[in-house]
């Protein structure tokens, strides 16, 4: 099934996007499906900062892959 997607964008920002879309030989609605898809498959994600606090949740990244597993596993548990 197929669904409708409407929303507003700055002008420039737009004119921006499909000048580098038709570049990189896609459509601009490629590139925003691509985009959705990425991120409901966790191959894309944003992170908001509040410039005011401490962030909640702290990313950490270890050189050791095992570490990382292990740290991966706790973070898991925790959520």
């Amino acid at each position: 099934m197929i669904s409708q997607v409407t929303f507003t964008a700055d002008k420039k920002l737009k004119e921006q996007a499909l000048k580098k879309a038709k570049i990189e030989g896609i459509t601009l609605k490629a590139l925003l499906t691509y985009s959705m898809k990425s991120f409901v498959e966790g191959d894309l994600s944003f992170r908001l900062l509040s410039k005011d606090k401490e962030p909640l949740i702290e990313e950490l990244f270890f050189d050791d892959p095992e570490l990382m597993k292990k740290a991966q596993r706790v973070a898991d548990l925790l959520n």
